[in-house]
């Protein structure tokens, strides 16, 4: 049998599954400091101990339009890391979301059997039900960070743990008080989001100068893209801060994506904004069958926090929200809702979790 020079070889391919993959490194070192581990990811996997292989900054491509523009360039990437995988012959895989790019190592490790695991499954219970057949047929083990995942899955034939969500635990470990009165800008994480959601922030600060503005940038991309905001007297910027300074926050806009949930689970009220390239909107419109695009909305079934998608995401419409955001009964429906937000979820240290199952897996 060929030798195993990995003990787990992580796959990610954005910001939050850097994240979400540096705090199970971490719980994982806990358990056995003299483990092996190689990934695809970023600078927090790297921190956290991980060996990183490739940055996903290389390689991550969002819209639908952008990954069809790139599909050659992708293709090298996935083979790229296939050829690390088999040198590496780890006793297990780690998949975190990104299935465009993901689902196509899960095939290739099956077939080399590799053992391979899902942390954050596909969502094809908003589009592309195909890809549950192959997870059916290549994953060993799914785990799902999204209380709804567990019914929709099972429903389909497929097994699946549900361990929680862990901003949770994050988010308990920075209790939080307002003490100021800023609005909350999240632009998003990626420089696409950025590029389609900050002119239109920037004609909200504009417009309402007597307002502060807390505007929460990333750092792994350039400071250069927050230039046009930031020469506003009232805004500021801090850089991978959610939980430390949210609490001097009223209110927030956010960019579509795990962010909502995170300000949510901080009992901050807000509005969720959405834009990206015309053509990107028009296929997604296509494919995509939901309700709703927050995860708040979609975790609670029903429309909770406002939603504000392409041509809908405008300076009027926004205006009008954070005025919305300002009177008590939105603020305390809004409260309510997301003490319902917090029970659905639990409180489960899903890394900790996460990491004693996958550890025994390792054995």
């Amino acid at each position: 049998m060929a030798r195993n020079n990995s003990d787990l070889f992580i796959v990610c391919g954005e910001r939050s599954g850097d994240l979400h993959g540096s705090e199970l490194v971490k719980e994982l070192f806990k358990i056995n400091p003299n483990l092996k581990i190689h990934c695809w990811g970023g600078d927090l996997l790297k921190s956290a101990g991980a060996i990183l292989l490739e940055d996903y900054k290389s390689y991550s491509v969002m819209g639908f339009y952008e990954v069809l523009k790139r599909l050659y360039f992708l293709y090298k990437k996935i083979e790229k890391c296939k050829i690390d995988i088999l040198k590496l012959n780890p006793k297990r895989v780690l998949l975190i979301d990104f299935p465009g790019f993901n689902l196509k190592i899960a095939k290739f490790c099956k077939r080399n059997n590799i053992k391979v695991d899902y942390y954050i499954p596909p969502k094809t219970w908003a589009w592309n039900s195909k890809r549950n057949i192959v997870l059916k047929k290549n994953i060993n083990s799914i785990y799902s960070i999204l209380p709804f995942e567990k019914n929709y899955f099972m429903g389909k034939g497929i097994d699946i743990n549900y361990i929680g969500n862990p901003l949770v635990h994050r988010i308990k470990k920075n209790k939080l008080k307002k003490t100021d009165n800023y609005i909350a800008l999240f632009p998003g994480s990626r420089e696409t989001e950025i590029k389609y959601s900050l002119p239109i922030l920037i004609q909200l600060v504009k417009k309402i100068k007597d307002e502060k503005f807390l505007v929460f940038g990333v750092s792994n991309i350039s400071s250069l893209l927050y230039e046009g905001i930031l020469k506003y007297d009232h805004v500021e910027i801090v850089y991978d801060d959610t939980y430390g300074s949210l609490d001097k926050c009223e209110s927030a806009v956010v960019m579509s994506g795990t962010a909502s949930l995170e300000v949510a689970l901080t009992n901050t009220p807000h509005v969720v904004v959405f834009k990206a390239s015309y053509t990107s909107y028009l296929i997604a419109r296509l494919l995509v069958k939901l309700k709703h695009i927050s995860l708040v909305n979609l975790i609670l079934g029903k429309e909770i926090v406002k939603e504000l998608i392409q041509d809908n995401f405008n300076i009027n419409n926004l205006t009008n929200e954070l005025k919305s955001l300002k009177k008590n009964q939105i603020k305390k429906m809004m409260r309510e809702n997301f003490y319902e937000l917090r029970r659905k979820i639990g409180d489960t240290n899903s890394s900790k979790k996460l990491a004693d199952l996958i550890y025994k897996e390792m054995l």
